[in-house]
Order: structure tokens, then C-alpha cells, then sequence
């Protein structure tokens, strides 16, 4: 009967011209059972009794106070290789983003089907998809009862809440306004804010600003103390590297680079000399010698002149780089922040697991506004013709004196 009533909907959605259909609930189901497993909610594990079926409350294996809101009156289920555990509002909350997502990736996919410049930009599709689905972090929490409850759970609860809201603005973006190629307003007032003449001024003061928060940091061993601190202030100096490179091309210093193997090696080492202090033996060295911590930070401050340097340099991937550098900081807390809720491991055991979460919720937050805005001006470059507004003006202004 199963097989009949799948091998009915098939036909009746695949073969029968309703494709769009067919391939949004196939997409629908894929990425809810690719999420059930990256959250953990469904694991296959070695069976003991291969033919028992076991259900029953997940108060029964945890503590009241270790269940995080997304499991209260939750259920676990044992069956041979599988072990699943649900609850009402985690699955109501699962189809909700499963089916936003297919939403999101149906548009993305007819926007780059229809513009011939956008076939070779798969960049947008990646990064949109990433970062949504990377924030299904809620599904961890149940399964650590080394972690303390009420922090895994204001944690994945922010996390989530933010998926889901740059979920549904992805969602009334892609409806409103890509689809009908009409004008975002917000993305060109952002890049009139780096265009105008007040961003200068500001890149200079946080240039000024971010080294004497790092003397009064260190004067107070904050980097001793708070892993935000000391990575922290390792990120500021890769921006801190991007703005002094912006006021020099402000000024007139524009250096040029011809070759693209140069291209590609700078963006290479830029990307190793920043993220290479993100692995404990290099972040122990670190922690252990100022001289080492300062260089460091001189290494961020470099990778990010690096980067602006590339991007002044660079014409027709300038939105995919963008993307690039976001991904880079996002993807890396993602890693950490995994690490520390499924493994239950402290890579930086001079700071502690808890620290280690706030920081990479911290780095995961804040990157991923950017991604998505990086995403969203792709995704608006390509959707509308260069010459789309212009043609369209002169058309009414045409009709307007005609009437």
C-alpha cells in the first residue's frame, strides 16, 4: 500500500507536467531528515536487543532540569538500529524550517535558471543553504548533561530564533523582490554608507580605537581570563586590517595585482594567517607568550589589508569573496560549536567548554547577518539586468509623453 500510494503521487506529480511540485516535496523531505540527523533528534546506533521496541519519556533517561524547551514532554524512541527523539513543538518547529528552506532554494535555483550571468554564480545557492541550516543546533542540548541546561539552551534558543528570522526575510526578499525584479532599498543604502564620505572617518577611529582596547585588555589580563577577549580582539585586528586598507584607497594608494595565481595565493595566505590561530596548539602558544600573541594579532591585521587588497582588485567576484571571508568566520564557529555539544571536548581547556560555547555562539551570530546580506546582494545583483531600471524609466517617461 505504501508503495502504491508513493508510486501514485510520482506519477501524478512528476510525469504529469507538476514537476516544480514533485521536486519542492522531494527537497522538503530531504533536507527534514538531513536535519533531523545534524540535530541529532534521529541517530543510528548498534542495537542491544535488535527486536525490542522501547518508548518512553525523555524525563526517564534526563533530569527535569536538563531538558531544554525544545524537548519539554519529549518522547525517546528505540527502535533496532535508530534512536529518535521528538517532541510537538521540535517537530512542528523542524517542517516549518524544512519547508521555508525548500521554499528559499526553489526561488534561488529559478533565479539562477533564468539569468544566463547567474549560471555560473552557485555561490548564493551555497551560502544561503549553509548558513540557515548550520543553525539547527537546538536537537544537541538533551543529549550533554555534562553541559549546564540553562546555558546550551539560551544559546541554541538565540541561534535558532535568528535562523528563523533570516530565514523568513530570505523568504519575503525572494518574493517580493527578487522574483519581481524589484528594487531592494536597503541594499544600496548600505553601500551609499561605504560610499559616502562619513565611512572614512569611521574606519580611522576604529582603527585608532581597536589597539587601545587591546593595551587596556592586556593591562587587565583579559586575555588570560576571557577567550572572547582574546579571539576577540584577533578578529577587530582583521577588520581593523580591512579599514586601513580602505583609507589608503581612499587616499589615492591603490596598489595593482594582473596575476590571478597571485590573486589566488594572496587569498590563500590571508585565510591561513588568520584562521590558523583558531587550532588549540597555535592558540596555547598564544595564550602562553605575549610575543607570540601579538604577532598574532599583527597576522589578523595583515590578513584583513590582505583582503580588502584583493577585493579592490577584483571586478566580477567581488560578492563571492565577500561571501568567502563570511563563511570563513562562520563555518569556524560552527566547528567549534559542534565540537564542544556533540564531542563534549574542550579545544581550549586554559578557557573551559562554557566559554568556548558563548564564543562560538558570539562568532556565529555575528557572522551570519553577513552572510545573508552577502547573499541577498548576490542573489539582487543577479536576479535583475544591469539595464533594467533604465530601460524601464525611459519606457514610462515615454508613455507618460505620449499620454
Amino acid at each position: 500500500l505504501i508503495i502504491a500510494f508513493y508510486a501514485d503521487i510520482i506519477e501524478e506529480l512528476y510525469f504529469n507536467k507538476k514537476r516544480s511540485l514533485f521536486y519542492r516535496g522531494a527537497g522538503f523531505i530531504s533536507i527534514l531528515i538531513a536535519m533531523l540527523f545534524i540535530s541529532k533528534f534521529l541517530v543510528i546506533s548498534t542495537p542491544v536487543e535488535p527486536t525490542k521496541i522501547v518508548v518512553d519519556s525523555i524525563y526517564a533517561d534526563f533530569p527535569i532540569e536538563k531538558v531544554p524547551y525544545f524537548f519539554y514532554y519529549g518522547i525517546i524512541m528505540r527502535i533496532n538500529y535508530l534512536y529518535f527523539t521528538t517532541s510537538i513543538q521540535s517537530i512542528v518547529l523542524y517542517i516549518i524550517l524544512a519547508a521555508l528552506l525548500t521554499e528559499n532554494y526553489y526561488m534561488i535555483f529559478k533565479i539562477v535558471r533564468n539569468n544566463s550571468v547567474a549560471k555560473n554564480m552557485i555561490s548564493p545557492t551555497l551560502t544561503g543553504g549553509i548558513s540557515a541550516l548550520s543553525c539547527q543546533c537546538e536537537g544537541l542540548t538533551a543529549t550533554l548533561p555534562t553541559i549546564a541546561a540553562a546555558l546550551a539552551t539560551a544559546v541554541s534558543t538565540t541561534l535558532l530564533s535568528e535562523s528563523i528570522v533570516l530565514l523568513l526575510l530570505s523568504n519575503f526578499m525572494l518574493t517580493v523582490f527578487l522574483n519581481r525584479k524589484t528594487q531592494i532599498k536597503i541594499v544600496s543604502q548600505i553601500k551609499n554608507i561605504r560610499n559616502s564620505n562619513i565611512f572614512p572617518v569611521m574606519a580611522i577611529f576604529f582603527i585608532l580605537i581597536t589597539p587601545i582596547a587591546e593595551i587596556f585588555g592586556i593591562y587587565f589580563k583579559l586575555e588570560l581570563l576571557s577567550l572572547i577577549f582574546f579571539f576577540g580582539i584577533n578578529i577587530l585586528m582583521f577588520v581593523a586590517g580591512i579599514f586601513f586598507m580602505y583609507v589608503l584607497t581612499k587616499i589615492g594608494v591603490q596598489p595593482r595585482i594582473q596575476s590571478k595565481y597571485l590573486i589566488i595565493s594572496l587569498i590563500i595566505f590571508s585565510s591561513i594567517i588568520m584562521f590558523i590561530w583558531f587550532i588549540p596548539y597555535f592558540t596555547a602558544l598564544a595564550y602562553t607568550y605575549y610575543n607570540i600573541f601579538l604577532l598574532m594579532n599583527l597576522m589578523a591585521f595583515v590578513s584583513g589589508f590582505i583582503v580588502y587588497l584583493i577585493y579592490s582588485n577584483i571586478d566580477t567576484l567581488k560578492r563571492a569573496y565577500v561571501e568567502y571571508n563570511a563563511m570563513m568566520f562562520s563555518m569556524t564557529a560552527l566547528i567549534i560549536f559542534y565540537i564542544a555539544l556533540i564531542e563534549n571536548t574542550t579545544l581550549y581547556p586554559l578557557y573551559g567548554i562554557e566559554q568556548q560555547i558563548i564564543f562560538s555562539a558570539i562568532l556565529w551570530a555575528t557572522a551570519l547577518p553577513f552572510m545573508w546580506l552577502s547573499t541577498i546582494d548576490t542573489l539582487y545583483q543577479y536576479s535583475v539586468p544591469k539595464n533594467y531600471y533604465l530601460k524601464n524609466s525611459k519606457k514610462k517617461s515615454k508613455n507618460f509623453s505620449e499620454d
